[in-house]
């Protein structure tokens, strides 16, 4: 009878890993889920960033400048003052207004 051998590994060499072969087969391998990730990534800073462009420098109206956190300075003409400060709000508008004939006011009932 003939004895099998049991082949010993051997020892002298050792199994080297290649990283970049890894790293390949983790994103062949998760694909997708890093997609998602990228992308809600990429939407949570567009959102930020429109939030802070929209919630951006301050503006301080002054009668005659427009000073706003940066260094120009803006000038308005007084007919354009006077016809600002004319504006009415909607509590001091009053009288019925008169539409062109063949129109109905869409708010009224």
């Amino acid at each position: 009878m003939k004895k099998n051998k049991i082949k010993k590994p051997n020892n002298t060499k050792r199994n080297k890993i290649n990283p970049i072969k890894s790293i390949l087969n983790l994103i062949k391998r998760y694909n997708l889920v890093i997609f998602i990730v990228i992308l809600a990534g990429g939407l949570t800073f567009a959102i930020i960033a429109l939030t802070e462009m929209l919630n951006g420098p301050t503006v301080i109206i002054t009668q005659s400048t427009v000073v706003s956190d940066t260094v120009d300075i803006i000038t308005f003409d007084q007919t354009t003052i006077n016809r600002i400060n004319n504006l009415k709000t909607a509590e001091e508008n009053s009288g019925e207004q008169v539409l062109p004939s063949g129109r109905l006011n869409p708010f009224s009932e």
